[in-house]
């Protein structure tokens, strides 16, 4: 029984050191990169064939007056409809006025037309302090995993495995003593 203790006790030290090692990376991701967001899965097609609906982004804070025409950037949108939605598109025109930039008009690559067309942004473009970065980097795929966990069956099948990994010492026998045979 004590065999069985100490291996339920471990299995359930690793998936705390996991789970621990997971937050500390996000966290020194937050740092690193400067943002709040540092990681986003893509939910849609917008910016296809550049980004790809379940691609994962990594995001860098960035200053905005340093970002230019070109630039892939994740804002959060001003639609109070879409109010917790992270949008990442290009930015095609920066609007100034007095030599401040008032906003940046975005469209995805594959929008037929900006933004601020379809109602969701104000017509000067997205306000600076709703930039949240810069694109600077797109895994491939790896998004959807992202998005499958943050389903309810998704996170109900991690939950599944992680504690099937803590109580797999349940099922697990004491180490068989080893007989000899009289021959």
């Amino acid at each position: 029984m004590q065999y069985k203790t100490k291996l339920i006790w471990r299995q359930t030290l690793y998936v705390a050191l996991g789970f621990i090692i997971a937050v500390a990376a996000f966290l020194s991701a937050t740092t690193i990169l400067h943002t709040q967001v540092p990681l986003a899965a893509v939910t849609s097609g917008s910016m296809t064939p550049t980004i790809k609906q379940g691609d994962l982004l990594v995001i860098q804070g960035v200053n905005v007056y340093r970002l230019h025409v070109g630039n892939i950037i994740v804002y959060k949108t001003t639609d109070p409809y879409l109010s917790n939605e992270l949008i990442v598109h290009r930015i095609i025109k920066i609007n100034t006025s007095n030599g401040k930039i008032i906003g940046y008009v975005t469209k995805g690559d594959n929008n037929p037309y900006p933004d601020t067309v379809y109602g969701f942004e104000p017509p000067t473009g997205i306000p600076p302090q709703n930039v949240v970065g810069k694109v600077v980097l797109v895994v491939p795929l790896l998004g959807f995993l992202v998005l499958f966990l943050k389903q309810p069956t998704g996170f109900l099948l991690m939950v599944i495995l992680l504690g099937a990994i803590v109580f797999w010492g349940f099922a697990e026998e004491q180490p068989r003593k080893k007989h000899s045979r009289d021959n």
